[in-house]
């Protein structure tokens, strides 16, 4: 069986990874496959005899496109070539983010000819059918998982939010760090975008808690965490077990 899940960017792809790999067993292959080249960032896993990719698309703006070619490579698989599992991951960074995604969603589908009695929600496996490149139908699951569950953010915001839940020293740093960076910079000249005031919270935390590797890149960061102990990220996590 083939899944895959889209993605917006390297901070998911890098936690994903690692978490999959931690508490579900998948393993890294390493391999480059064609379809890699259509993501900015790209890993295939492997589990006994099941494959999982995980594709950063680049942004929230583009996980609609990668989204729509992977029903289209469905549509001219071969049996056994389809991907039967595909997730959709992306950040809650507005109100009606997930009301919007779940819109598009259907469209794709209808458009792309995919059938459901199922409306599209998040956090639910929804079973659809198609058709492959041989006429044969087949089934695949499709699964929306707009994080945070419960309020607006990003998956930075998601991530302090598992520490600060495990840890009441770490929430303190975490609150600290967030009024700070809420202040520095009154006139916006270097925060100007929500995006920056969000990374600018997660890395103020993280310059922190690993002060003597201030320099190390961001992906090593993230691997440093055990992020498959915190209880936040196992449970928004646990559908991937059906992988």
């Amino acid at each position: 069986m083939n899944s895959i899940i889209i993605c917006e960017g390297s901070t998911d792809s890098i936690l994903l990874q690692y978490f999959l790999r931690k508490a579900y067993g998948w393993e890294d292959t390493s391999e480059r496959i064609p379809l890699s080249r259509k993501f900015r960032t790209f890993r295939k896993l492997k589990k006994e005899e099941r494959t999982l990719c995980i594709g950063g698309s680049g942004g929230a703006s583009q996980i609609e496109d990668k989204f729509d070619y992977i029903l289209e490579l469905n549509s001219f698989a071969t049996n056994g070539e389809e991907y039967n599992k595909i997730i959709i991951l992306t950040d809650r960074d507005e109100v009606d983010t997930e009301v919007d995604f779940c819109t598009k969603i259907s469209r794709i589908l209808t458009a792309r000819t995919v059938y459901t009695d199922q409306t599209i929600k998040n956090n639910e496996w929804v079973h659809c059918k198609m058709k492959n490149g041989q006429g044969k139908e087949i089934s695949v699951d499709l699964l929306l998982l707009v994080i945070p569950f419960e309020q607006t953010g990003a998956m930075e915001t998601f991530l302090l939010d598992a520490i600060a839940e495990m840890d009441t020293y770490d929430n303190t740093i975490i609150k600290q760090g967030n009024v700070f960076v809420d202040s520095v910079d009154p006139d916006k000249r270097y925060l100007s975008k929500r995006r920056y005031v969000t990374k600018a919270k997660f890395d103020v935390y993280f310059s922190v808690r690993t002060a003597a590797e201030q320099f190390v890149e961001r992906q090593n960061l993230l691997k440093s965490v055990p992020w498959e102990e915190y209880l936040l990220i196992q449970d928004s996590f646990k559908k991937f077990k059906d992988l």
